[in-house]
This record gives C-alpha cells, sequence and structure tokens, in this order.
C-alpha cells in the first residue's frame, strides 16, 4: 500500500508510544506520527494529534513545530500541561497542506477538537487515522483504517452499550445532585447534556473541570463555578472525589467502565463494540490497523476483523527501529 508502519524505540530500547508511518508524497519520504511522543528534540516527523487525552500523548509533541492539532486540542494541551503549542493549528473540517500532502480532518465527536485525519499517499491510498470516537458519521471511505478499539472485545458484555440519556435526565430531578467525570471530555460534555435538557441551575465543578469547561464551551456553559460557590445544586467532579461532596447528595459516576463502586449512569466518549464493528464495513477499507489501545482490546478487536472477512493487524505485528 506504500507505506512502512514502523515502531520507534528510545535509546533505551522502550517502543515509543503508538506508531509512525513514512510514505512517499510528490516523490518525497514524508513521516507521520500517529498520536506518539518525540523521539528527540530533532524529530522531524509530524505529529498527529487526535485529542488532548493524555493516553494519545500530545503533551510531548505539542513542542514540536511540525505537530498538528486542532484549535480546541491546542487549547487544551495548553492549559493542562501549561506549555505552548508550538505547532500548526487548524478547525476541524479545513484541509491543511503538509509538504505537499492533503490532509482533511473529520470531527469524531469524542472530546472537544477531538480529529480523524485523511490522506492520498503517492499510489492514491485513502487513509485515514480516527483517535479516539464516538461518532463516525462523517467520515469518509478508506482504504487504510487507523483506529481505536477501547471497546473491542465481542465476548465482553461490557463493551455493548448504550448511553442512558433518560436516566441522566432523571439525575437532574434531584434537588441536589453530584457527578463524577473525567475533567477533560466527560466534564464538558455533562454540561453541555446538563443545558440540552433544559436545566439552567448553576453547575459546580472542580478546579481542573471548571479551567477547561470556562475555556472550551464558553457561554455555552452557561453559569459555572467552583465547588460550594451556589450551594451545591449541581456538582461536577473526578470520579474519585465524588465522596468528598456533602453527604446526602445523589451521587453518580458517568462512564461506560463496570468497575466504579457507586452507582453509575452510562455516558461514554467512546462507541460501543457494535458501533466498531459497524464503521468498519462502512468505510470498507482493505487494511485496518488496531493502534489504540496497545494491547487487550486492540487484539480482539483485530481477530474478530480478520474472522469476519476484514484484514487487521495491531502495534504488535509492526517492525521497530
Amino acid at each position: 500500500m506504500g507505506y512502512i508502519a514502523s515502531r520507534r524505540k528510545t535509546p533505551g530500547g522502550r517502543c515509543k508510544p503508538h506508531f509512525s508511518l513514512t510514505f512517499k508524497s510528490c516523490g518525497k519520504d514524508v513521516t507521520f506520527g500517529i498520536d506518539t511522543t518525540r523521539l528527540s528534540r530533532s524529530d522531524d516527523q509530524y505529529f498527529l494529534i487526535t485529542h488532548a487525552h493524555t493516553d494519545h500523548y500530545g503533551k510531548s509533541a505539542m513542542l514540536s513545530k511540525k505537530a498538528l492539532a486542532s484549535d480546541k486540542t491546542a487549547l487544551a494541551l495548553e492549559l493542562r500541561h501549561d506549555q505552548r503549542f508550538e505547532g500548526i493549528r487548524f478547525s476541524v473540517g479545513d484541509t491543511i497542506d503538509l509538504d505537499g500532502v492533503k490532509v482533511k480532518t473529520y470531527h469524531t465527536y469524542h472530546s472537544i477538537g477531538s480529529t480523524a485525519f485523511y490522506w492520498e499517499n503517492d499510489l492514491g491510498v485513502r487513509t485515514l487515522v480516527t483517535g479516539d470516537i464516538k461518532d463516525y458519521k462523517d467520515l469518509p471511505r478508506c482504504d487504510l483504517l487507523i483506529m481505536e478499539a477501547t471497546y473491542g472485545d465481542p465476548y465482553d458484555e461490557g463493551c455493548v452499550f448504550e448511553d442512558d440519556y433518560d436516566s441522566f435526565g432523571a439525575a437532574l430531578g434531584e434537588a441536589r445532585v453530584g457527578f463524577g467525570a473525567y475533567s477533560f471530555g466527560k466534564a464538558q460534555r455533562a454540561v453541555s447534556l446538563i443545558r440540552k435538557m433544559g436545566d439552567e441551575r448553576p453547575i459546580e465543578m472542580d478546579r481542573s473541570a471548571l479551567m477547561l469547561t470556562r475555556h472550551l464551551l464558553g457561554d455555552e456553559a452557561g453559569t459555572i463555578g467552583r465547588l460550594g460557590e451556589y450551594g451545591g445544586s449541581i456538582c461536577i467532579t473526578s470520579p474519585w472525589s465524588l465522596d468528598r461532596l456533602p453527604y446526602g447528595m445523589k451521587k453518580y459516576v458517568l462512564t461506560g467502565q463496570h468497575y466504579y463502586g457507586l452507582p453509575r449512569i452510562c455516558i461514554s466518549d467512546h462507541i460501543d463494540f457494535n458501533g466498531l464493528r459497524d464503521m468498519v464495513y462502512r468505510l470498507d477499507p482493505q487494511l485496518v490497523i488496531v493502534y489504540h489501545p496497545e494491547s487487550g482490546n486492540s487484539g480482539c478487536f483485530s481477530s474478530f476483523l480478520n474472522e469476519n472477512g476484514k484484514e487487521a493487524c495491531t502495534l504488535a505485528d509492526l517492525l521497530s527501529f
């Protein structure tokens, strides 16, 4: 397909996160790092940063002038890591020219600013990198699909779910309610849902979630403030800090996961196994590289695809150098 897909190693022999693709464009070699870190300050590959969650490794790549991230992702990285994003910013939906490679960008609806990247090499191979996915409705058909499989195990009941908006709306009927949500991504999704459901009460948030929400949602967030500022009608904090909220407040973790002790409401930033499967067959690639997570469900999903008519591999099948 005209690509060398490889994993780079540190001087100590450890593989860098995720992987890189080298290919010909206009007769020249170009390398795209896929959600990976810099090997050194002189590392001159392009870094495609799909979103600002730490397991996609934008903290190191954001310091390269050849990093590529949406404006919202770049801002989230700056807020989270207190460092200036040095690379190329764009609005999701833009097309960016990288050494003659026309890279188109698409929404994945995972976290604010999350982006899929699409381009063709000199052989005309249509290539799509999704990052994490909540909705694939905008994504184009491709020949090479590079995707996540967070919920990719077909035999795990926890990998099949639907968002429970009814339970979320019922929880808002409580006089005082607290939601456990990660400060970036899930907290902003919770605020957006609360406002879409017509609840205009002030929302109190922990420090990190409040800072990110103010900058990323702006006026769309309505009235928000720090914990304790408005009397605690609706609170959002990290899942592990829910027990610090006032006694007697109804508390729920917003998650698709099953390992929390507190009551949960299924509100996920990912699509489930069925969604991942349906996406692959709609986009109809010749080859799928399941690159995230680096083990576990990626192998399960790759095996499922190979058993059901789609050629697939994981990072463990790639070369290292």
